[in-house]
């Protein structure tokens, strides 16, 4: 049992003799031999391990690049997106400069929600500015923080704006009812207007300059007094797919 428990001992000290015997060319030789075969296994576990480890830190630095690359990527999506929404702008904007938003939450619940996008006073936000899409009207500023703002849109029934048919310049008022329902109310019975004609702000807004498009007449209805009708409005802008908003400056 003694020679057994010393027995890796004295081998090693066997071979360390061997291998100090003789000229440098033989001791070389003999190690070489004893690499091929006594301590081949020994060596090809050091060589897996120091490839395994090469192979490790390879895989970590290309799975860092791959990352970067995506992140990299979206950015560029981000940016290409926001690019083709600013050049989107399908109508005038009166020359009025505006601070690109984009959409990151809702607060409120259903007819009733508001927009809240991530731009806030430190980029100029000020309450009451007017917000548009790149179709038409969005709403209104109605709180700010640092870093980011609250929307009132037209389909919350808090909203109302004066508007007006662009082809007959007959005025209304823009309102949201609790079931979604838009509609261009109080306007004279009697007054020239038709199922397919273009809203647009009105000069009687103090929010929006005069023209902004809002939506066009589906159907028009009498009011229960037969003083007024209403005209439902397909609107332009749909609030619930909207990514990004364009808030005007100097409007509030």
């Amino acid at each position: 049992m003694l020679i057994k428990k010393y027995l890796l001992h004295i081998s090693l000290i066997v071979l360390a003799l061997i291998m100090l015997i003789g000229s440098t060319e033989s001791r070389t030789a003999k190690a070489s031999f004893f690499g091929r075969t006594i301590f081949f296994p020994l060596v090809y576990s050091l060589k897996a391990i120091e490839n395994n480890q090469a192979l490790r830190q390879e895989n970590f630095s290309l799975r860092s690049q791959l990352t970067e690359s995506t992140l990299q990527k979206l950015q560029l999506q981000n940016e290409l997106k926001e690019y083709r929404d600013v050049q989107a702008i399908s109508f005038d904007t009166a020359g009025r400069d505006f601070i690109l938003s984009e959409v990151i939450g809702y607060t409120g619940q259903f007819q009733e929600r508001n927009l809240i996008v991530n731009k806030g006073s430190i980029h100029g936000i000020k309450p009451g500015s007017a917000v548009i899409s790149g179709a038409g009207i969005v709403g209104k500023v109605i709180s700010i923080s640092d870093t980011y703002s609250i929307i009132l849109p037209y389909s919350n029934p808090r909203f109302q704006v004066p508007v007006m048919a662009q082809r007959t310049g007959v005025q209304g008022i823009l309102q949201s009812d609790i079931a979604g329902v838009i509609s261009m109310n109080i306007i004279k019975l009697g007054s020239e207007l038709a199922a397919g004609d273009t809203i647009v702000t009105s000069n009687l807004s103090r929010l929006y300059p005069k023209g902004f498009p809002v939506g066009s007449v589906k159907r028009l209805r009498e009011s229960t007094d037969n003083l007024f009708i209403s005209a439902e409005l397909s609107p332009f802008t749909l609030v619930e797919n909207l990514e990004h908003v364009f808030i005007l400056k100097g409007t509030n």
